[in-house]
């Protein structure tokens, strides 16, 4: 596993936006998108073809053709992940509508939801690591591709299958090193938030490692607890400043993609290290970060943006004048830009 808007189903009682394409199936999301979505998870749509757009608009639509009827059935038996109806519909379809031009990808579903039901039967399913790998990777390669041709459907069917094979991989014990396979992760697909923070929370060191920050951004978000969501956005700019961009997007929260543009126009030359300081300066987040902060060039300019904003509110003085020195010689920009507003606050208050 390489390391908000449309309203989202009630998860930890409130409603959520992340996208379902980047949370679903693993794609990219436009930086401005829209939130987890279930139209839209974690990014780009659902790619379809003209003929398919065409095929999902009769299916709004022309409600009262048979075809269409008989699509309509076999899309709700899919979701339903139900054997025998799926097959039934299957052959109501093709007796429809022989060259439906959705057959062969309602094929590849009625086949995997043949394969489920044969190994459902066993309640210890999927029973190893290597049965959850080959699951994932059915579903993404295979399975996903086919599932547009029902839309919405599609994903639902999908997120029980995520919530499954999240389940089974806490029984059989997966590391959360197997980023791809962790529950956690598999929870996210599944848009199953609450389960997502639970299962990150119980990771060992989890504060210094990249992955279970992600997972709780996600996880919080989805939840809506916007405090702690922010507190493991700041985490994960720490630790993986290579990938933050990444997060931004799989996140899909308008705020959040502002104040990282708007960084990346005040200080584009530094990393994302330095993305929580310059959050303490603008005051982006009413949060402060004591414990476990990086030994590095960003960990501790927060450290002394944060002691500064407390103690300039009591005027210019020693303390002040010492922190903004170490301050200077961890960078240069950023007190060039920490000056640069201090001044303009000055001229602010004279007018």
């Amino acid at each position: 596993m390489q390391e908000f808007i449309i309203p989202m189903p009630q998860q930890c009682g409130c409603a959520v936006g992340v996208e379902i394409s980047a949370v679903l199936f693993g794609q990219a999301s436009p930086r401005h998108g829209s939130p987890l979505s279930l139209d839209s998870s974690f990014g780009t749509k659902l790619a379809r073809t003209t003929k398919e757009k065409q095929i999902m608009h009769q299916l709004d639509i022309f409600a009262d053709s048979v075809p269409v009827q008989r699509a309509n059935d076999l899309s709700a038996a899919l979701t339903n992940l139900d054997r025998t109806a799926s097959r039934q519909a299957m052959h109501y379809l093709i007796a429809a509508d022989p060259h439906h031009a959705g057959l062969p990808r309602y094929k590849i579903l009625c086949d995997f939801v043949d394969h489920w039901a044969d190994n459902r039967n066993d309640p210890d399913w999927p029973c190893t690591h290597a049965d959850i790998a080959a699951e994932v990777q059915l579903i993404r390669e295979q399975i996903i591709p086919a599932a547009t041709i029902v839309g919405n459907a599609g994903v639902d069917m999908a997120r029980q299958c995520w919530g499954i094979l999240a389940k089974a991989s806490e029984r059989v014990g997966i590391a959360p090193e197997h980023n791809d396979y962790f529950a956690a992760e598999l929870y996210v697909h599944a848009q199953q938030f609450h389960d997502v923070v639970q299962t990150a929370q119980r990771i060992p060191g989890a504060e210094m490692r990249a992955a279970v920050q992600r997972w709780l951004g996600l996880g919080y978000y989805g939840c809506g607890e916007t405090e702690q969501a922010w507190r493991a956005v700041l985490r994960y700019a720490w630790l993986a400043p290579q990938r933050f961009n990444a997060f931004v997007d799989e996140i899909g929260d308008a705020q959040l993609a502002r104040d990282w543009d708007n960084f990346q126009a005040d200080l584009g030359d530094l990393d994302a290290t330095w993305f929580p300081a310059w959050c303490a300066h603008e005051k982006k987040a009413d949060i402060s970060i004591v414990d476990n902060v990086p030994i590095i060039d960003g960990g501790m300019a927060y450290r002394l943006v944060t002691n500064l904003v407390i103690r300039e509110r009591g005027g210019l003085c020693r303390a002040v004048y010492e922190d903004r020195s170490r301050l200077k010689r961890l960078d240069e920009s950023f007190f060039a830009f920490y000056m640069k507003r201090r001044a303009d606050l000055l001229a602010r208050t004279k007018n």
